[in-house]
């Protein structure tokens, strides 16, 4: 985590050079970490995995699925979303799908955490590649605030492909209040996001809720995760 806060320091720093040429000076974007220094991405994907452990189980904990359920979780990082699910519901088949040095992090990481067989592995791009599928439950964990409005319709659009009818739609991550700028932390973490994505920000959950409704999901609640958490879940369930 202290390699990462490093990194980002000098992101911040020059934030008024990246806010005037418009452009993230730090970028965690795919073909970032495709083209980039395995050792950064595994340092990424570590810091990562450590600050999501807790906020996975309050996701699991508001939103338990079925047992037998088939999870995909998509661009999940560490996995560690996908391996709480599974160690909570039995008989569940977890899959993370994400790009290739992604993959061999995040299996090195739970392979040394004892949970390398409560997920399955499938390497792809979640910008340009279908989603596996069809599958009871997506679940789209800090996916948005990387992407822009257009890329995020088209992975709901996947995501709906994905799932077979009725299935259910997980949507976690850092909201704002419609207006933006509210609350304070929400606005701060979009800031981030602009700073180390080409397209990102942090979406209202409204926003997002608009999205879903256009893309064929009902959505069933927003809630905060609560305290220590600074992010919501949305439940949405794909549409016949």
């Amino acid at each position: 985590m202290l390699d990462l806060s490093s990194d980002l320091y000098q992101s911040w720093r020059d934030l008024a050079r990246g806010v005037k040429e418009g452009v993230p000076l730090h970028r965690l974007s795919s073909d970032a970490l495709l083209s980039g220094d395995p050792a950064n991405v595994r340092s990424y994907i570590r810091a990562v995995h450590t600050n999501s452990r807790q906020a996975a189980r309050r996701v699991v904990e508001m939103a338990p699925l079925l047992p037998g359920t088939t999870l995909l979780d998509v661009a999940g990082g560490s996995g560690i979303f996908a391996a709480e699910y599974a160690r909570a519901t039995p008989d569940m088949k977890a899959i993370l799908f994400d790009l290739a040095p992604t993959i061999e992090a995040a299996h090195e990481i739970l392979t040394a955490e004892g949970l390398e067989d409560r997920v399955t592995y499938r390497t792809g791009d979640y910008r340009s590649d279908p989603f596996p599928g069809p599958v009871d439950a997506v679940l789209l964990s800090n996916l948005f605030q990387t992407e822009s409005e257009e890329n995020g319709k088209v992975i709901l659009s996947k995501a709906r492909e994905a799932l077979r009818p009725g299935g259910t739609l997980l949507v976690h991550g850092v909201m704002t209040e419609p207006d933006e700028t509210k609350p304070t932390d929400a606005a701060m973490h979009s800031l981030l996001m602009y700073v180390l994505f080409d397209q990102g920000r942090a979406w209202s959950a409204e926003t997002l809720s608009s999205w879903l409704a256009q893309e064929g999901f009902g959505v069933r609640f927003t809630r905060p995760l609560g305290p220590p958490f600074r992010s919501k879940l949305i439940l949405a369930t794909r549409l016949e």
